[in-house]
């Protein structure tokens, strides 16, 4: 209740829940008008989510007058997934394939183990090979063996999924282990698309799993009973049960979730926006207010996961991005940043940022102070430190070596471990495995640390930060100042560019050349050469989000002849858009011509229909796609459901004139659009 001029009015309040690389955000909005009653950040704890999570909602409501019970609707954006991805983490899935062994000889699709049956259909739905059951059962004994997820692809089952509904209801009963098919998360044609993205899937299971579990526990405890909602990569959102299940459609949550919240903070409908966050930097374009959709879903390392998702560009750039000095001459090695002599002999230098996100190293000296000194002296700025001590049948017996030395010695550089660690040459196998596991923790200097030295930014202890910066001006032989400098040109480059790369995608489609590149990579740099300079204009503002945006974008608006925008509460804007959006589900049904002139009507995960006419076929699969879209928004809590339809039609002429004998097939494509319980 809000009581206002001694009356009272019921509020609807939502809290939007941001996990990103680097911070926790939490906001609390009226539903009403998406005003933000209160706001709070905590840093992300990577070894166990839901404790900087429960931090970031305890500070929220410690801010405001709202109470846990009178939150109406929860919802969650997150970078896990996309992060999960781009720095290639995740559980261990096994692969089944139905049909198709001789499609796939020297093909891999990220799984741990591959096991073919027999089965599959042709591009018209008619059988090729039934499946023998005991030759499942062998298989998914198989691939069962040391993963986390199941996946399950067989060939066209877009048109015919009966088989594949067949083995995963098998495997689920064998292995109890969450197990996806490839037509329930892509409509594509293509075969091997499908089992790429049902083995992501299945990777992500145990990552996202974790989270969602924490997440669900920290809010029941502290007295939220809303409906948990989260976002998907199109900027709609689904439960958190679905996302248990489907949690590949969160890649990008957080870039789109970021998306519609810049939306609603700036109050502009057309315009372009840049998320930074501590791992990446996401570029997308808002038309009309909606962000642009790519069908084929979302691009990480120029792959396409297809799930439908906002149409982002991403660079592996972002606040907590290590910071390399690359030696165009000699190989640094064995995970050494800084070298230990000069290199002021060489005529050049560059520098690399990313991929690797890492601790800065601001808030790494808050919590091992003892280091600063060393670095300052030995001009190595890569430091790890043990947080948790694994069991001996966790890891090698060299790992536990590793371990070790750590445990005893505190924060140590790579060369100091191995100079510490009696009897091993070499560790940098070990050190990278402890700390992918989580064991250790890797700090570093980063773009935040650069912000921390200027005074721009407040995160942990600053002399470390300008320990980092010393060490690497002293390596260069070069004022710290100018180094600071050099690196944010580099940054500020690298972003106009993800911009114009994403600009000149939306324009030309297939643009990128060895020659192309080399025109964006001199407009980003704002810098002319001998009197003559390409120059970029943009006709859209370009709307910044995320707490580290103002500050690492610098002069880019200048560089692109465009407008920066840095609304107000841009630093919680994923979080503001996580809570204000629809429920969305879309689903294809796919039409095709039998040999006796009839039609078969295929919609994923339902029995197929046969009808005598096109018309009629086409009819019935919008009913199919009507009742399963509207059964699964209600599962979803959606309320005030709305349904829209397009068909497409592929002829086997290239005249434009067809006729039911030159049809090839016709998808029918369904949209539903629901309201979160709890938003009305």
């Amino acid at each position: 209740m809000c009581r206002e001029g001694g009356g009272s009015v019921t509020v609807r309040y939502g809290l939007g829940i941001d996990t990103g690389g680097t911070f926790t955000d939490a906001v609390i909005v009226d539903l009403a008008d998406y005003r933000v009653i209160a706001k709070a950040k905590s840093p992300t704890t990577h070894s166990d989510l839901s404790i900087g999570l429960f931090e970031s909602v305890r500070k929220v409501f410690a801010a405001c007058d709202v109470k846990p019970s009178e939150i109406s609707l929860a919802g969650v954006s997150t970078t896990l997934a996309t992060n999960s991805v781009l720095e290639g983490k995740g559980g261990d899935v096994g692969l089944i394939l139905i049909g198709w062994k001789n499609y796939t000889e020297g093909m891999t699709f990220g799984e741990k183990h591959l096991a073919h049956v027999r089965g599959g259909f042709d591009s018209k739905g008619r059988m090729v090979e039934s499946l023998d059951m005991e030759e499942v059962k062998r298989a998914i004994e198989e691939v069962s063996q040391g993963v986390q997820a199941l996946a399950i692809s067989g060939l066209f089952a877009v048109i015919n999924p009966v088989q594949e509904r067949a083995v995963k209801d098998l495997a689920i009963k064998m292995t109890g282990l969450p197990t996806v098919s490839g037509t329930e998360l892509s409509s594509t044609l293509g075969i091997d698309e499908r089992a790429r993205t049902a083995v992501l899937n299945g990777r992500l299971v145990s990552v996202i799993g974790k989270f969602f579990d924490g997440l669900e526990t920290t809010f029941r405890e502290m007295g939220v009973t809303a409906p948990i909602m989260v976002y998907k990569g199109d900027g709609s959102v689904m439960s958190i049960e679905k996302a248990r299940r489907y949690p590949v459609e969160s890649v990008f949550s957080g870039p789109a979730a970021s998306s519609v919240g810049g939306r609603i903070i700036s109050g502009l409908d057309d315009f372009i926006m840049v998320d930074i966050g501590g791992t990446s930097t996401d570029v997308a374009i808002m038309d009309g207010g909606m962000p642009e959709i790519q069908a084929e879903g979302a691009s990480i390392h120029g792959w396409r996961t297809h799930v439908r998702a906002v149409d982002m560009y991403t660079i592996a750039l972002g606040g907590d991005s290590l910071i390399k000095l690359k030696d165009p001459v000699v190989d640094l090695g064995n995970g050494v940043v800084i070298p230990f002599f000069s290199l002021s002999r060489f005529k050049s230098f560059n520098f690399t940022i990313g991929p690797e996100r890492v601790i800065p190293l601001s808030v790494f000296c808050r919590d091992s102070p003892e280091i600063i000194p060393r670095i300052r002296d030995s001009w190595v700025s890569d430091y790890y430190r043990l947080i948790r001590r694994p069991g001996p049948e966790e890891v090698t017996d060299r790992c536990m070596r590793v371990v070790d030395t750590l445990e005893r010695f505190g924060a140590l550089s790579m060369v100091e471990i191995r100079e510490k660690t009696p009897g091993l040459w070499t560790i940098d196998d070990e050190v990278h495995l402890l700390a992918d596991k989580g064991y250790l923790v890797h700090g570093g200097l980063t773009p935040s640390d650069l912000m921390v030295y200027q005074g721009k930014f407040e995160n942990g202890d600053p002399e470390g930060s300008r320990a980092g910066i010393y060490a690497l001006s002293g390596a260069l032989r070069m004022k710290e100042d100018d180094v600071v400098q050099r690196l944010l040109d580099m940054i500020h480059a690298k972003i106009a560019e993800a911009i114009l790369h994403r600009l000149m995608d939306d324009r030309f489609g297939t643009w990128s050349s060895e020659e192309s590149l080399k025109i964006v990579r001199d407009m980003a740099s704002n810098k002319g050469s001998r009197g003559f300079a390409v120059l970029p204009r943009i006709d859209v503002p370009i709307v910044g989000i995320g707490a580290p945006t103002s500050s690492l974008m610098g002069d880019v608006g200048k560089r692109l002849g465009a407008e920066p925008i840095f609304p107000e509460n841009g630093d919680v804007g994923n979080a503001i858009g996580a809570v204000c959006s629809k429920i969305v589900e879309s689903m294809t049904a796919t039409v095709t011509p039998c040999d006796d002139g009839g039609f078969k009507v295929a919609v994923p995960m339902r029995d197929y229909r046969y009808l005598r006419n096109l018309e009629l076929a086409i009819d019935t699969a919008k009913d199919m796609l009507r009742s399963v879209l509207t059964e699964s928004l209600r599962k979803d809590g959606a309320e005030n459901i709305q349904l829209m339809f397009k068909t497409r039609v592929y002829s086997m002429t290239d005249d434009g004139l067809w006729t039911e004998n030159d049809l090839d097939h016709a998808e029918v494509i369904g949209r539903a659009t629901g309201d979160p319980r709890g938003l009305n």
